[in-house]
């Protein structure tokens, strides 16, 4: 993934003296030499970025696997079919990847926070205010991540060894007040072109990134009011409404590298077919297929936008604020304002906006919706506008949509199970990590929090 555009080197002599074989790792150092030295704090700024690239990807996998978006390739592991199935016994890849890279996004956000405080008189006030932003804001959607996967996550862990896992509400309490922090920070000084030409990734734009999560986190909390303020915030049309994490080669895109082998997955067959007719949203995400059969018989579609291993991607799809709006609009009995918005969404055709994010070029709807049709239409285009973004699972939920396990090769809808079980690495250092959860029994179900 790209970070940068120059490189930042330093040149170190070293002395041996005696017969000391207690050397450090030149490729590891420590947080007291990261956090000591500005190169140290920027370098830490870049690596952040990469690792949640690496986070967010195995959350979005590991999401679409539990509901109808993905299925196992003909080459994949058995846990991997097992997954598209709902089963994820404890201890599997899927459960420890998503817990391990969610925590080393969010301890390196820590550690940026810790570093641009420390320096805080070496960097001017734009590229500090960017760095803290930029670090409020990948650590509370790598949280973020992390409340849409498991029951209870641990939210207090810098320089804690034992952390106590809090609640969903505790923890999106935390996400929500980490983005209000972010957005303080860029309203307060704006970040710097230094920040914006040399440390953030080309292809983000940071304020439209805030706003964005921002919006999604106070829907998830059932904050309307909020969540229709960030909403207008996120930028409506031109390049910079569209936010994306580039990988220029050797690098890969993370959907590009699980096209094929033992960890490979593509979209379900059902997604495209599902669909109105006239929806156009599927020539942007994947390439029609008659012939490809997954590991345990799914029916798929391979990747069409992703099937290039340096296509970016996206880290939000821009009518996501607007389904939210839409959302929130509807919560609020403002039907027609509501159907408006909902409207754009579906209108949506090659061309508007300046945006290339996928479009609907459906026809408005007709006739004037009830609240309960409106939000079941808000539901049903959040499934064709963001497939592979990781939602789908949490929309399930919030619905009590849960239907179940579906053994191959019938289809799942919506989502299989309600949460991944506890990360064994996790249990085994740490004695605060609680049962797993019992899964529901019978179906659809909700979840318990």
């Amino acid at each position: 993934m790209r970070m940068m555009r120059q490189c930042l080197g330093a040149a170190a002599a070293l002395s041996v003296v005696g017969c000391n074989l207690d050397l450090q790792n030149p490729n590891q150092p420590t947080t007291d030499q990261v956090t000591s030295s500005p190169d140290g704090v920027i370098a830490l700024a870049t690596g952040l970025q990469g690792r949640f690239s690496l986070s967010y990807g195995n959350y979005a996998y590991m999401a679409g696997l539990e509901t109808d978006e993905f299925a196992s390739n003909p080459a994949a592991l058995i846990s991997i079919s097992d997954a598209e199935q709902g089963s994820v016994p404890p201890g599997t890849g899927i459960a420890e990847n998503v817990f391990t890279s969610i925590y080393r996004t969010v301890r390196t956000a820590d550690d940026l926070l810790t570093g641009a405080n420390a320096l805080a008189g070496q960097f001017d006030a734009g590229t500090r205010s960017g760095l803290r932003a930029l670090a409020f804001a990948l650590k509370a959607e790598s949280l973020g991540e992390a409340l849409q996967s498991y029951q209870q996550v641990p939210i207090n862990t810098f320089g804690v060894t034992a952390p106590i896992y809090a609640t969903r509400a505790q923890a999106l309490a935390l996400v929500r007040q980490l983005l209000d922090s972010a957005e303080a920070e860029i309203s307060a000084t704006p970040p710097s072109a230094f920040f914006n030409g040399n440390i953030l990734t080309p292809g983000v734009n940071l304020p439209n990134v805030i706003h964005l999560f921002r919006a999604r986190y106070a829907r998830m909390g059932g904050d309307d009011a909020t969540a229709i303020a960030a909403a207008n915030l996120v930028a409506r049309s031109g390049p910079s409404a569209m936010s994306v994490l580039t990988f220029p080669a050797p690098n890969i895109n993370f959907y590009a590298n699980v096209l094929g082998g033992t960890n490979g997955v593509a979209p379900r067959r059902q997604w495209r077919l599902s669909m109105d007719p006239q929806d156009q949203r599927w020539t942007w995400f994947v390439t029609p297929s008659t012939t490809y059969v997954g590991r345990v018989g799914a029916l798929l579609d391979p990747w069409n936008r992703y099937s290039n291993p340096q296509a970016p991607l996206p880290v939000y799809f821009p009518d996501e604020a607007l389904l939210i709006k839409a959302e929130a609009l509807a919560n609020t009995a403002q039907l027609v304002q509501s159907q408006a918005v909902l409207d754009s969404v579906r209108t949506d055709c090659t061309g508007n906006r300046g945006i290339d994010d996928p479009k609907a070029c459906l026809p408005p709807l007709a006739g004037a919706l009830t609240q309960p049709q409106l939000i079941a239409e808000i539901y049903n285009q959040r499934r064709y506008e963001l497939l592979g973004s990781g939602l789908r699972w949490e929309d399930s939920r919030r619905r009590s949509l849960i239907r179940g396990p579906a053994a191959a090769p019938a289809v799942p809808l919506d989502g299989q199970r309600c949460w991944l079980p506890y990360a064994i690495g996790d249990r085994n250092a740490n004695p605060n990590v609680p049962p797993d959860p019992a899964e529901p029994t019978t179906f659809p179900s909700g979840c318990t929090y």
